[in-house]
């Protein structure tokens, strides 16, 4: 449970953070500057890409078995593979422009880095005190 509740507050997090990057960028004029009828698609586009590597970082469930969990390569792998290629296919994929892709993953895998940061001390610590 305590995966699963890492990868929603992974995407809550992310996306708020996803919705405002796009609320400064566009009340600055720095993109969605035409008026037309797409211009609030950056925001579909955010939250999107956020549940693409929600979906993509499922794999975290993998460190429920042990010899994942206990394993810094492993869990780091579950925690950052699928995400990572995500990343990369949305950059080859908008080769014209990259920071939208950029930017739309910043922050979930920000808040990745942070998750993965204290379960992995959380780790450490359990392993430690055994």
């Amino acid at each position: 449970m305590k995966c699963l509740m890492m990868i929603l507050y992974c995407l809550l997090i992310s996306t708020v953070l996803s919705l405002l990057g796009v609320f400064i960028l566009q009340t600055m004029k720095v993109m969605g500057t035409a008026e037309s009828d797409f211009i609030n698609l950056p925001y579909g586009i955010a939250v999107g890409f956020n549940i693409c590597l929600a979906f993509g970082t499922l794999p975290i469930l993998f460190n429920l078995n042990n010899r994942v969990k206990f394993s810094p390569l492993m869990s780091g792998l579950s925690f950052f593979l699928l995400p990572f290629m995500l990343v990369l296919l949305s950059l080859l994929l908008m080769w014209d422009e990259l920071w939208p892709g950029v930017l739309f993953a910043l922050p979930y895998l920000s808040v990745l880095i942070i998750f993965f940061m204290r379960f992995r001390r959380g780790q450490h610590l359990k392993q430690y005190h055994q």
